[in-house]
């Protein structure tokens, strides 16, 4: 397991720089009737990096969610973010120097006020993180979370251990929305490892929808990438919230076009990412 440190951040206008944010601790809890939460894997292939990059933020800035979980960033894709006006208007950032995310690893992006951002190390070869915000909403802490859990088939083993070490260090939230690459199908075997008091989102509101997060029938440029054809659904949002919590609304892939239509076969990334929103129930 690899410990790090990250330092999460805010944009300040003033100084017309990022800086270390901490933690909220004076009882701000914003009253939250709708959630909306995306996760995507953005892919950290050096193909096209720079218009992949800005498709994928022009897409977020579509649909401005509030909470925003991106799994292969690279440094270079975090500068990008940092330098992007509407993110820095906005948005908390969970690293704003790059520790979390060399070479490789998970950022979020919060609208909302985090008291508390955290990171855990999980059993990996590659690096592999937990990490957390905490917000205080509607009077009472909701966590969000966001992993990318090991690569590869054979990996197997490993993303068992990960869950294993997840699953409890967010036993005792309250409300927990879970995000991320989880590396295995709905369809696999390992998709038992998951904890079921947890909602998997998408075949709650969609049922019998493959929802292919990874699709070579559609998505083209994966295609002409690997030369192999892939239909998984390896990305994730997951839902445990006690009653009169949150509740899942709707949920939708996002990047499923092209970046423009001068690059049929160039997409924002290898996966599509996805789009829920949440309703508050009490």
């Amino acid at each position: 397991m690899f410990a790090i440190d990250p330092t999460p951040g805010e944009y300040v206008l003033a100084h017309q720089e990022w800086k270390p944010y901490h933690s909220l601790d004076d009882g701000e809890s914003p009253n939250i009737k709708w959630l909306t939460v995306a996760t995507f894997n953005v892919w950290f292939g050096a193909d096209y990096f720079n218009e992949r990059c800005q498709a994928v933020l022009a897409l977020l800035e579509s649909c401005r969610p509030d909470l925003i979980a991106l799994q292969e960033v690279t440094p270079d894709f975090l500068q990008q973010v940092l330098h992007t006006p509407w993110v820095q208007a906005e948005y908390r950032i969970s690293d704003i120097y790059g520790d979390s995310v060399d070479p490789y690893g998970v950022l979020i992006l919060s609208r909302l006020p985090i008291r508390e951002w955290q990171f855990f190390a999980l059993p990996s070869v590659m690096g592999r993180h937990l990490v957390t915000a905490r917000a205080l909403l509607n009077a009472t802490v909701t966590t969000f979370a966001s992993v990318h859990l090991e690569s590869t088939s054979y990996a197997a083993p490993t993303r068992a251990k990960q869950l294993a070490r997840i699953f409890p260090l967010l036993a005792t939230e309250q409300h927990v929305i879970l995000s991320g690459d989880f590396n295995f199908c709905s369809s696999w075997e390992e998709n038992r490892r998951l904890d079921p008091t947890y909602q998997d989102v998408w075949p709650l509101l969609h049922q019998t929808a493959p929802g292919f997060t990874e699709d070579t029938d559609r998505n083209t440029m994966r295609l002409l990438v690997t030369g192999k054809r892939k239909q998984v659904r390896f990305d994730r949002l997951l839902l445990r919230s006690q009653p009169a919590g949150w509740r899942a609304e709707t949920i939708r892939l996002i990047g499923t076009e092209p970046i423009s239509s001068t690059m049929p076969n160039i997409f924002p990334s290898d996966h599509f990412g996805l789009l829920g929103t949440f309703v508050w129930q009490a």
